[in-house]
């Protein structure tokens, strides 16, 4: 039985505020279109108790933040949209990020949309109500020791969540590895039909797609208007990123790997150790 104590904690939770902030004139962009959803977030509270900077990944000069003007709160993500192909400056602004704040979530972009989706969805996650809530303190339990994660988003129509939620891994940034993952937020929406079965196969599904002793928190709320349908949203943290361009350091030796175009595939080769390999990103 839930008692009040619990309710009341749960309420306060979903209650703390989260400012989402800028870097470079997509970033920007994308904060303006967020603080247009009905999602509660990006209110310029003067004690937030989250951070969420949105970056554009295809843009390593973007103007990121000093530390200094990331505010100290209990938990700061950056959200970052990573272009098709990886880019030589790509690490390198990870890095950058990974010195400003908690952890880096990774996600997939074409356009300023597509990172207003993910910082919208990061938000909607932690912040939006249901008969099980996930909030910033499970955010704050996977995130808070890891470098990188990675958001990914799945349906399906016949309301199967093993499906939602293969569509959920498949949706994350290609080069990025989740067999090493310490730990998975799962968030399950779906229409009034669905189960307590329905979150078990849900689990069930993103458990044999991460590590064993990976710490899976869930979610799940009730949405009328998906009818039959669900929709997995899932923060995986802890994972590691392969993706590799021209200019990266070669895995084997170290040097700096140059690119060879032939046939419309990139294959990325070491002249120092002749190491030759196609990057993970460009095998598809």
């Amino acid at each position: 039985m839930t008692t009040d104590e619990e309710l009341r904690l749960a309420a306060e939770s979903l209650g703390e505020s989260v400012l989402v902030v800028g870097a470079g004139p997509t970033g920007a962009v994308a904060v303006d279109r967020v603080s247009d959803r009905p999602v509660p977030a990006t209110d310029e509270a003067a004690d937030p108790d989250a951070v969420v900077l949105a970056v554009d990944g295809s843009a390593p000069d973007s103007s990121l933040p000093d530390s200094e003007e990331v505010p100290a709160v209990p938990l700061s993500i950056a959200v970052v949209s990573l272009p098709a192909r990886p880019t030589p400056d790509e690490r390198e602004l990870l890095e950058t990020l990974g010195g400003l704040v908690d952890a880096v979530v990774l996600t997939p972009s074409t356009d300023t949309e597509s990172l207003t989706d993910a910082v919208a969805t990061f938000v909607s996650v932690v912040r939006d109500p249901g008969f099980v809530n996930l909030d910033l303190a499970d955010a704050r339990t996977v995130l808070a020791d890891v470098d990188l994660a990675a958001l990914g988003v799945g349906t399906s129509d016949r309301g199967s969540p093993a499906d939602a939620v293969a569509e959920a891994f498949t949706s994350l940034p290609a080069g990025v590895e989740t067999d090493p993952a310490s730990g998975v937020l799962v968030d399950l929406v779906g229409g009034p039909a669905m189960s307590v079965e329905d979150v078990s196969d849900a689990v069930t599904a993103v458990r044999g797609r991460v590590g064993p002793d990976a710490h899976v928190i869930w979610g799940g709320a009730v949405a009328p208007e998906l009818g039959d349908g669900v929709r997995v949203r899932l923060v995986v943290a802890g994972v590691t990123n392969a993706r590799a361009a021209p200019g990266d350091p070669c895995p084997r030796c170290g040097a700096t790997l140059s690119a060879y175009s032939l046939g419309g595939r990139t294959t990325l080769s070491c002249e120092n150790c002749g190491y030759a390999g196609v990057s993970v990103r460009l095998r598809e």
